[in-house]
């Protein structure tokens, strides 16, 4: 009968308390979401591909071609990042980047 009383009492500091251990839970539950991503990222770069040996010539050929078609080559991964050369295209998108979001301008014309 005393704690609910005291409870009742001190509720200010029993919603603290309440805050700070839901505090500490939130802590741990993203702790664990990181190691359980850290976890699938090993089990996916360990993966272990088996080979099968082809049974003809053909399907090695076919094999090897999706393989190049698959893997994007060095030079188009670099064409990729880079950025147009004029400047005002430059402009267009460093302003789109760097200005203010979509969300918070006026749709229409004033």
């Amino acid at each position: 009968m005393m704690l609910i009383e005291w409870l009742l009492d001190n509720i200010f500091v029993v919603f603290i308390l309440g805050a700070f251990i839901s505090w500490i839970g939130k802590q741990i539950k993203a702790v664990e979401e990181t190691v359980e991503r850290k976890e699938q990222q090993e089990q996916r770069s360990t993966a272990v591909v088996t080979e099968v040996e082809p049974r003809t010539r053909r399907a090695v050929k076919q094999e090897q071609e999706q393989i190049v078609v698959s893997q994007p080559t060095v030079k188009q991964q670099t064409k990729a990042k880079q950025l147009p050369k004029h400047p005002l295209v430059q402009g267009v998108i460093f302003s789109e980047v760097l200005g203010p979001p979509r969300a918070k301008r006026p749709f229409g014309r004033k």
